[in-house]
């Protein structure tokens, strides 16, 4: 059994390592930086009530953010329970053009098209795309993490990009 302070340096450790990929799909599934720091904090906060659990994992990047991913449900749970719907922000970006894309200086327009592109899915479809295009997982592991089926993902995923074709990027922010 780990001495306090081995758990304590390897959270650290794991902290430094991979905070900055756990904030970028917080604010992929919340939609807006305060909320995706809050759903960090809460999921590194029952991270770490349970580190010397989540150090047994063969994986410990994606049991944590497994548990980024349930907080992320439970706080839409808990929205919906009192009636409120959850939308990304509403923080005015300036229109971006297909042709800037490439251009540094538009990586901030860039997060609110994508922001705006994912807005119309549910709270299942925003974890999906984030899952298979933001952290990069395949099929099988964003099922695993998701607790779901390999068909549900493809189905998902399908009908998430589906949504997201109609948003026309040209008029985003304008």
């Amino acid at each position: 059994m780990p001495t306090t302070t081995e758990l304590q340096e390897s959270f650290q450790e794991f902290t430094s390592a991979n905070l900055s990929h756990l904030v970028k799909i917080a604010r992929s599934l919340t939609g807006n930086a305060d909320a995706a720091d809050e759903l960090v904090q809460t999921a590194m906060e029952k991270a770490c009530r349970s580190w010397s659990k989540v150090m047994r994992a063969t994986d410990q990047l994606s049991y944590v953010r497994r548990i980024l991913v349930n907080s992320a449900y439970d706080s839409w749970r808990r929205k919906r329970r009192f009636l409120q719907i959850f939308q990304p922000s509403d923080d005015p970006a300036e229109p971006v053009s297909r042709s800037s894309w490439g251009d540094p200086q538009h990586n901030l327009d860039r997060s609110a098209v994508i922001e705006e592109l994912m807005r119309p899915l549910s709270p299942r479809e925003r974890a999906v795309i984030t899952l298979r295009f933001l952290a990069d997982l395949t099929e099988a592991a964003t099922a695993y993490e998701l607790g779901i089926a390999v068909g549900t993902v493809k189905s998902t995923t399908a009908r998430a990009l589906n949504k997201m074709r109609v948003v026309d990027i040209e008029t985003i922010g304008a």
